[in-house]
């Protein structure tokens, strides 16, 4: 068994990132359940506010990245995490004045995720600062079974909290999980920034555009992360019919609905646990295709869950969700370890912003595109439309068949935590 990664650093940002990352699944459960069960949103206005929460992905993260390297981390984090507790003070508020609105959740959940965005950015950067790097690669298993296992308590807790106290008070309580993970970050010592305050700096667009232009002259990165962008677009496409047939067909309850979608994590808990030993196995490519793949097919059972009796239904999505989860956590801890490789060290952040941009980029036009669908052709054909969307983006990994050296399959995932 390795060791353990210790010290007093790692462990109070170990902790923090575990409240932050419960607080931003329930967020993912109960802002969407406020909008579907508290203002009775429709498929379409679900849509818009699944693109709102996801949108600063696109916008936001390439500067998060460049202000990581030129500000104190720690305090980027902590900012963050207050800035994001705030904000959810404002839906209680807005509730009980009597003016909450699916427009005026939609603008905050758009300020939520922007704090999201800099939080993921933010904590990938601090923790090479904090950890050994001898230890890097058992710091970062940890910090993937720590979101896995957030995943599935926040999304869990998310549900049962609007079901029993209602949306807007479910998502009051979720604040303090901010404040504590901003008090655990707090105690962090000052590594500074990555740039001296008095050094030369590159204009912001170039420094950009330095990680963008790495993955556009890889053959493997590009194939990848085309791949990668085209399955995460026609997941999103599938969630806001998802939501609506599982609280207006099937009539479920908030805690259900959080039952359904903690499967997920818990799925993403066992693909992390196996993701090294498969790829080591399998080699690179056959792991990154047969994973997508196979995870695409995963997707097919939740259409299928319509025409099936509304007792099995969603028991169906949930088996899907823990099947499709594990395969994608296979896939990016491999993909992962494909990039660092190809990667030059002193681009490796600039080339995570690009990449995390695109790959995550595409849910607002998944989510409104979804919606739409929903809005127009019933949940059921939105739902169809996703999942062989999902099916057919392994399609774009043709390419690692001669463009991966079959060496790089075992050194490369030396560093699958990474």
């Amino acid at each position: 068994m390795s060791r353990p990664v210790r010290g007093p650093a790692f462990r109070d940002l170990w902790v923090a990132q575990g409240f932050s990352q419960f607080g931003a699944n329930v967020s993912v459960v109960a802002l969407p359940l406020v909008g579907a069960v508290t203002l009775h949103a429709d498929a379409l206005r679900l849509g818009l506010l699944s693109a709102a929460g996801t949108l600063p992905h696109l916008v936001v993260s390439p500067f998060a990245g460049v202000w990581a390297d030129r500000h104190s981390r720690r305090r980027l984090l902590v900012v963050a995490d207050l800035v994001r507790a705030v904000l959810l003070l404002a839906v209680p508020a807005a509730a009980v004045c009597r003016v909450l609105t699916v427009p005026l959740l939609a603008v905050l959940a758009l300020l939520i995720g922007a704090g999201g965005a800099v939080s993921d950015v933010g904590y990938g950067a601090l923790l090479p600062t904090l950890v050994p790097a001898g230890d890097l690669v058992r710091a970062n298993a940890r910090f993937e079974l720590t979101a896995s296992g957030a995943t599935i308590a926040g999304t869990s807790a998310g549900g049962a909290a609007v079901q029993l106290l209602t949306g807007p008070v479910a998502l009051l309580c979720n604040a303090g999980a901010y404040v504590l993970s901003a008090l655990f970050t707090w105690r962090l010592p000052e590594t500074g920034a990555a740039w001296e305050p008095g050094g030369p700096r590159a204009p912001m667009w170039r420094e950009m555009r330095l990680g963008a232009a790495v993955v556009v002259a890889s053959r493997p990165l590009r194939a990848v992360t085309l791949a990668t962008t085209a399955f995460n677009l026609f997941l999103f496409v599938g969630e806001p019919p998802l939501l609506v047939f599982l609280t207006r067909s099937l009539a479920l309850p908030g805690s259900w609905v959080g039952a359904v979608f903690a499967a997920s994590g818990a799925g993403a808990c066992a693909g992390a646990l196996v993701a090294s030993g498969v790829a080591r196995r399998l080699g690179t490519g056959a792991t990154l295709g047969g994973s997508l793949a196979l995870a695409g097919a995963a997707g097919l059972a939740v259409p299928v869950a319509v025409l099936v009796p509304a007792a099995v239904a969603p028991v169906l999505v949930a088996v899907s969700h823990f099947v499709t989860s594990a395969l994608v956590i296979v896939f990016n801890v491999t993909q992962r370890a494909l990039r660092t490789t190809l990667t030059p060290p002193e681009l490796y952040g600039r080339v995570n912003a690009s990449v995390r941009t695109v790959v995550l980029g595409v849910a607002p036009l998944g989510g409104l595109a979804g919606g739409w669908l929903g809005h127009r052709a019933g949940a059921p054909a939105a739902l169809l439309v996703g999942a062989l969307g999902m099916a057919a983006a392994c399609a774009l990994l043709l390419p690692l068949r001669t463009a991966l050296p079959r060496a790089n399959s075992v050194h490369g995932l030396e560093a699958a935590g990474r």
